[in-house]
């Protein structure tokens, strides 16, 4: 009887250490596996908020709108593609490696002294019901991330979820390349290139100021569906407008974007590449009595560039610098406002063309 009791008792102890021993090993695999979940949960998902911090506290916050707009930092209309870009890098990350154990220590060091702090929130409920029936609406946290370098090889970028202690090498299959670049805290990055986006009756008044040319300055005034061309404040003869290309012209205002916008750090490159004062001024008022002013400077070509062109000039031909309401300064092409660069004399009827009238 009492062989039977310690038979069962060993056997009862065996039972309860394999028991501990796949409950551990179940733990760490479900722990590992939680670890490892960087991408978004459910296309589904309403993302309503991004926020990246960097090493030196500066941050960044991505936040969508009543409207579905998004704005960078509750100051600027966000560039719509690269917050699209962005939604879908974090809905498609997966691990392509873990880091090496000998590794771990300097790569977490680095996370938390280099990386940036990714958080991400969505729209959610706090009670959810069978049926689909939602109650009370809250912002959640959905996920929140260190990420960092791109690794060695350049295909995939170091990251860590906050709660965890395991980095991991992450990417997007499919995408060539590290993601580091992707997760930046400068503005510049994020905001919306567009500088003017304006249909003709959305116009009130056009300003052209030639600084150095003011008899090529000139204003244009639409009142009721008019327009009215004065020049020194002086109305101008219609008859001697070419009234095409007047409209022509208010129907430029449309898709006016920068190729690049230079961070504080970066102006004062501008003071060996930029002509001052400004060449042009544009300053447009729209129905609201919003003002945009545009001024234009001539950007100098480096010595390097020079040799390629083929002229005299040391004006590029191709870009220039723009500041908007005394905002940051931008490089922007010629290609892009050229239909908007016209002096007074461009709108003059054409003695042929005055006569066949």
């Amino acid at each position: 009887m009492k062989r039977t009791a310690t038979l069962l008792l060993i056997l009862a102890l065996l039972l309860g250490a394999f028991w501990l021993f796949f409950s551990l090993s179940e733990k760490k695999g479900s722990l590992n596996q939680r670890d490892q979940n960087f991408r978004l949960p459910g296309e589904e998902l309403e993302v309503v908020r991004v926020e990246m911090q960097g090493r030196n506290g500066e941050l960044l916050i991505l936040e969508k709108e009543a409207s579905a707009r998004w704005q960078v930092n509750n100051q600027f209309m966000a560039n719509e593609s690269a917050v699209k870009e962005l939604l879908g890098i974090l809905r498609h990350l997966t691990v392509r490696l873990p880091v090496a154990l000998s590794e771990q220590e300097q790569v977490n060091a680095a996370l938390e002294q280099e990386g940036v702090a990714v958080r991400v929130y969505a729209r959610s409920h706090w009670i959810k019901l069978p049926g689909n029936i939602r109650l009370i609406p809250r912002v959640k946290r959905v996920r929140q991330m260190l990420t960092g370098e791109d690794t060695p090889d350049g295909e995939s970028t170091y990251m860590r979820l906050v709660r965890s202690d395991m980095p991991f090498a992450v990417h997007v299959p499919g995408i060539e390349g590290g993601l580091a670049d992707l997760f930046s805290t400068e503005v510049s990055t994020w905001r919306d290139p567009v500088v003017l986006d304006l249909t003709a009756d959305h116009i009130k008044k056009i300003e052209v100021t030639f600084p150095e040319r003011e008899n090529e300055s000139f204003s244009l005034n639409l009142q009721s569906g008019s327009v009215q061309c004065l020049q020194g404040g002086q109305p101008v003869d219609s008859a001697l407008l070419d009234w095409p290309k007047i409209r022509r012209f208010l129907d430029s205002f449309t898709g006016l974007h920068y190729e690049r916008l230079y961070t504080d750090a970066a102006e004062s490159l501008l003071s060996t590449r930029m002509r001052s004062p400004h060449f042009l001024e544009v300053q447009v008022t729209d129905q609201q009595a919003r003002i945009t002013r545009m001024r234009f400077f001539y950007r100098v070509l480096p010595q390097e560039e020079l040799t390629d062109l083929a002229a005299d000039s040391d004006v590029d031909p191709n870009r220039f610098f723009l500041r908007v309401n005394d905002g940051a300064y931008a490089l922007a092409q010629y290609f892009v406002f050229s239909r908007i660069i016209r002096p007074f004399s461009f709108f003059l009827l054409q003695p042929e063309t005055a006569k066949d009238g």
